[in-house]
């Protein structure tokens, strides 16, 4: 019988028999069962093996599974630490695309697993008592990763808003810069022009009149703004 080899996992029917087909967490790797006559057969349709080679099968790749999401869940755990120490802010984003990737690639593996033990179980009545501990693994297995994949996107928004939130106050500072020196700018070009009967400039004291003029009007912006920025 000729393998098809396929990139996940699922359970599959033909004119001959029915098979499970399962790809562990190293893609490369993968079983073949297949069911005929109530026997099951490896990828070779000619070995017969019993239900509990079967299954420990499927124990070893439910064991990979698990610390594959062990493995995810701790590197999301060290992330969270951004919460309250934002230094960790550039590690997370330099791998964050890579994290998704992984995750979301973990996603789908997992849940072709757990649809396809769902399926052997309902269509092998003689696995099924067998099935159902690592059919409801694999399932809580899904909801874990779903949730995994939950908290990277969480963490990645969070620092997004952060990242925001720091460019929208420094162009805010300045703008009021920017309105702050702009009177001021205009002040000292127009008394800046050699024109003869400007203003103040026969005064003895007129430096002394224009800075404070100037200083008033500062003051009086910074008035404002800090008016505004409380009502606000």
């Amino acid at each position: 019988m000729t393998d098809i080899v396929r990139s996940i996992s699922g359970y599959f029917y033909t004119d001959m028999y029915e098979y499970l087909y399962l790809v562990t967490d190293d893609s490369a790797k993968s079983y073949k069962f297949i069911f005929k006559d109530g026997k099951i057969y490896t990828d070779d349709g000619i070995t017969q093996i019993n239900a509990n080679d079967f299954i420990a099968v499927i124990k070893k790749i439910t064991s990979e599974f698990r610390n594959k999401i062990l493995e995810h869940s701790a590197q999301l755990e060290s992330y969270e630490k951004i919460y309250t120490n934002h230094r960790y802010f550039s590690n997370f984003i330099k791998k964050h695309p890579v994290l998704k990737y992984e995750i979301h690639k973990f996603q789908n593996k997992i849940s072709h697993f757990y649809e396809a033990l769902a399926i052997c179980q309902n269509e092998q009545p003689a696995l099924k008592k067998l099935l159902q501990n690592y059919t409801y693994e694999a399932n809580i297995f899904k909801n874990v990763v779903n949730e995994n994949a939950v908290k990277a996107e969480e963490i990645f928004n969070y620092i997004q808003n952060i990242r925001s939130e720091k460019i929208n106050r420094n162009i805010y500072t300045l703008t009021l810069l920017s309105l702050l020196f702009l009177p001021l700018n205009f002040i000292t070009s127009f008394f800046g022009m050699n024109t003869s009967g400007m203003f103040l400039s026969q005064m003895k004291n007129g430096t002394f009149v224009l800075s404070i003029a100037m200083l008033v009007i500062v003051m009086i912006l910074i008035f404002v703004f800090w008016f505004k920025s409380k009502k606000e």
